[in-house]
């Protein structure tokens, strides 16, 4: 079930915004983007109490969704190849059981309700120069990465397939889905394509580039293939800020959908739903500990390039970092940070040690000193200021 609501919000964009393109500062946060809050004493309290009833019955539901998930793709793609157009029907009957089971897969996942938040398209002006309308559709959905929640979401709303890292195909069932739904799947360590959009760089065909890929799909007919959504932050985060944005999805100079995805937390909600430096089995468990998880999912207005922005796929990856930006409000910020930011405070000593590199490589060869956070994602002051 989701439940929608309008929320008035002009889409039209002065031409400072062409401006922005070096403008975000460099700097870190006050806060940690990439490490989670931790869960509250009411938090552990929840999972003390329901989690020994909710967690083996969505567990169990969880298990049988994913099953027939794989029994589903699998009969579903009998006897065609999975690297091209499936016919109209054959993607009607894939993509609609797929929908329905992954909307079950989040009910399990502790989403019971999602909260969705659309933008009023703007009213027509007389007095304004005329402009061409925006596209009923974009060619491609961007859209925040906090967790696999919000992919859920796409894939049981729009049937979305995604640009997903090269791991992800070598999981049990999930894999396997991700494949017959035509995800475009990348290796973050290429640094050949380090600009292909999604989780990373690299292809999931020797012959043929991520950024091929992603032209092929925005410029194909519509209908020919799945929607196509990509996190073009290339990582998850806590959700409260937005990241440097790859520019993969930008660089064909089409419209594009933005969404934002915001995953509420705070004490009274006990867990951080946030997927990011923390073990996939640990944090599905949590999960589905609590009694209702959240996810708020706001769907701006069609994106459509003006002619600098069709030039500049930096510049329009930027301005419409911006635009989601300034539909949360508050003066939510934006950080030029990336996926190698974020590598030394993961949990792998393989990927730390790639993140310290990477900072050696910008520094001249020398490791640079660790930020140190001053307080968590609340402005809360942190007991100690310690560098990670």
């Amino acid at each position: 079930m989701a439940k929608s609501e309008d929320s008035s919000s002009s889409s039209q964009r002065s031409a400072t915004d062409n401006k922005r393109r070096d403008e975000v500062p460099t700097k870190w946060p006050p806060f940690n983007p990439f490490v989670r809050h931790p869960t509250s004493r009411l938090g552990l309290l929840k999972m003390m109490l329901f989690g020994p009833i909710l967690v083996p019955i969505r567990l169990t539901g969880a298990i049988l969704t994913l099953l027939l998930a794989l029994a589903w793709v699998n009969v579903a793609s009998l006897g065609c190849d999975t690297k091209a157009p499936y016919s109209p029907l054959r993607r009607t009957i894939l993509l609609g059981g797929c929908r329905v089971l992954a909307r079950i897969l989040l009910f399990f996942y502790g989403y019971i309700w999602i909260h969705e938040t659309r933008e009023t398209p703007p009213e027509n002006n007389s007095n304004q120069q005329q402009q061409t309308p925006a596209p009923k559709k974009a060619s491609l959905i961007v859209v925040n990465h906090v967790g696999f929640a919000e992919l859920l979401y796409l894939a049981s709303r729009d049937g979305c397939c995604f640009v997903s890292k090269a791991e992800n195909r070598s999981l049990p069932v999930i894999g396997r889905v991700a494949e017959v739904m035509q995800c475009i799947f990348v290796d973050r360590g290429d640094t050949t394509a380090q600009h292909g959009g999604g989780a990373g760089a690299a292809t999931s065909s020797k012959s043929t580039t991520t950024m091929e890929e992603i032209l092929e799909r925005a410029q194909a007919e519509p209908g020919t293939w799945p929607p196509l959504a990509l996190c073009p932050e290339g990582t998850t985060t806590t959700g409260h800020c937005l990241i440097q944005m790859r520019t993969g999805a930008f660089t064909p100079g089409l419209p594009v959908q933005p969404v934002m995805a915001r995953a509420p937390f705070s004490p009274i909600h006990g867990y951080d739903p946030s997927f990011s430096a923390v073990p996939m089995v640990q944090h599905i468990l949590c999960l589905m500990s609590q009694p209702m998880n959240h996810l708020h999912m706001i769907h701006l207005n069609v994106y459509t390039p003006n002619d600098d922005e069709q030039k500049d796929a930096k510049l329009f990856a930027n301005n419409v970092r911006q635009r989601m930006a300034d539909v949360v409000g508050c003066n939510f910020p934006t950080y030029n940070l990336t996926f190698f930011d974020k590598l030394p405070y993961e949990l792998s000593e393989k990927q730390r040690e790639m993140g310290r590199n990477r900072w050696m490589e910008k520094n001249g060869g020398v490791l640079p000193t660790p930020p140190v956070f001053s307080q968590d994602a609340f402005g809360n002051p942190l007991e100690s200021a310690k560098a990670k």
